[in-house]
């Protein structure tokens, strides 16, 4: 017989804690909670759920933070450039997106990042606001801070309005 999902994911959960290290217990915990808080609402996406990101916005403005933990380290245990990008776009994006009409979306057509620093520090934070909103075309900058104010990157993307899709 076949094992079903449950039986795979609690064999795979034990043996990972039998050989985990307190940084794996750290990354799992990060990781499950995140998924949890998935299931009861606090995070629609599992993108948002699993880096437990959380934004505020504003009409002309958006503020995204994220915890810094390893679950985003890269190689130096630092964010990982691709975070701060991931972190960037949902701070246009989200912003963008609650710009447009109802029945409207937008999609990310092109996003630049210079990268100017690292950080060690425990949260990062990413402030979106516009530069042109257009009927079919937005396009926006972002800072990427850690909580000391220290710049670590800056971002523009553009965005394309589209017809939301029928769930």
């Amino acid at each position: 017989m076949v094992p079903s999902s449950k039986e795979l994911i609690e064999d795979l959960l034990a043996d990972v804690l039998q050989n985990s290290t307190m940084e794996d217990e750290e990354v799992l915990l990060h990781l499950l909670s995140g998924l949890r808080d998935k299931q009861q609402g606090i995070h629609r996406r599992y993108i948002n759920a699993a880096l437990h990101m959380v934004g505020t916005f504003e009409p002309e403005v958006s503020e995204v933070r994220m915890p810094i933990t390893p679950v985003i380290h890269n190689t130096i245990k630092v964010p990982h450039g691709g975070i701060i990008a991931t972190i960037a776009d949902a701070a246009m994006g989200g912003l963008a997106s609650r710009s447009v009409p109802e029945g409207f979306n937008v999609v990310t057509t092109n996003i630049n990042i210079s990268y100017i620093a690292t950080t060690t520090n425990k949260e990062l934070i990413a402030r979106g606001r516009f530069v042109h909103k257009g009927r079919q075309t937005l396009v926006m900058e972002c800072d990427i801070e850690d909580e000391t104010g220290r710049k670590l990157a800056i971002a523009t993307a553009s965005f394309f309005v589209i017809q939301r899709r029928q769930s």
